[in-house]
């Protein structure tokens, strides 16, 4: 692997690895589980049907290859037996040529220091959480695509990203906040004025160094290593587990209506003590 790019070779790869290729001129990545022979298990969204769009939040063009990956190359039907196989709900088998769409391969690191972590110009290629063992990791990313799915793709809260992290360290959010680096990023960076932004994307002012790095001390906050609103969860529990979090998310919902039909008691009753006002005032 190289030290600057985290680029790998196909014969270097060991299963269980994260692995991910560019797309569209290195501005998105799409990720996966290596499980070894030749494929990766990967999440993908019915084309056509994200339930978010990246033109929505981040881009003003859409990018191709986000959607979905295909058992087709090129206009030919891929030669391996396993590649385009989808039991699960989003969870696809993909060969190492078509999950790379004639891009290169790279590896997520993880474990990594808070300064390495801090000076990677982008997010989405490694994390300071740990990866659990790689027949943990291959047996979560084989259950989810033999059985279980990885719930609805959304491409800020769920995407491919956060599939590879959960089969890599079994951690997810406990509230609807997608564990994505390159979401995080691409958020961070959208928020930039624009006089920042100009300055962020330069490589020879001093004023672009400074503001890649305080951008990276921030996106380290956003870090699955570092944050406290996560939960370990095991790949058999996985459902159940979505299944409460969106109970509470419907309880979150029920009491912000509740608070809202109080606000609005209060807004009538205060209406009513105001005619009644008006009435004693017009009685004398």
């Amino acid at each position: 692997m190289s030290p600057l790019s985290n680029r790998v070779k196909e014969e270097d790869l060991v299963a269980g690895d994260h692995v991910y290729s560019w797309r569209d001129f290195f501005f998105y990545a799409h990720h996966g589980i290596y499980v070894g022979d030749g494929v990766v298990i990967n999440f993908t969204a019915p084309p056509g049907k994200l339930t978010a769009s990246i033109d929505d939040h981040f881009a003003s063009g859409s990018i191709p290859g986000v959607s979905s990956l295909s058992s087709t190359r090129g206009g030919k039907t891929c030669p391996n037996p396993r590649c385009g196989k989808k039991p699960g709900v989003g969870v696809v088998v993909s060969c190492l040529n078509c999950f790379q769409d004639k891009g290169s391969l790279y590896c997520y690191k993880y474990g990594v220091s808070k300064i390495a972590f801090q000076c990677h110009i982008r997010g989405g290629t490694c994390t300071t959480a740990k990866s659990d063992p790689a027949s943990v990791v291959i047996h979560r990313a084989n259950y989810l695509f033999e059985k279980g799915g990885f719930g609805n793709y959304n491409l800020i809260k769920n995407n491919c990203e956060d599939f590879a992290l959960y089969c890599k360290t079994g951690l997810l959010t406990i509230d609807d906040k997608g564990r994505s680096g390159q979401i995080a990023d691409l958020a961070r960076v959208k928020m930039l004025p624009k006089k920042m932004k100009a300055k962020f994307f330069s490589n020879t002012q001093e004023s672009g160094k400074k503001c890649r790095r305080k951008h990276g001390v921030g996106r380290y906050a956003a870090d699955i290593g570092v944050r406290r609103d996560v939960r370990k969860v095991p790949v058999e529990d996985l459902h159940n587990f979505r299944r409460l979090e969106n109970d509470i998310q419907d309880n979150d919902n029920s009491t912000q209506d509740d608070e809202n039909d109080l606000q609005d008691d209060d807004n009538s009753t205060q209406d009513d003590e105001n005619d009644l006002q008006d009435d004693d005032e017009n009685d004398l």
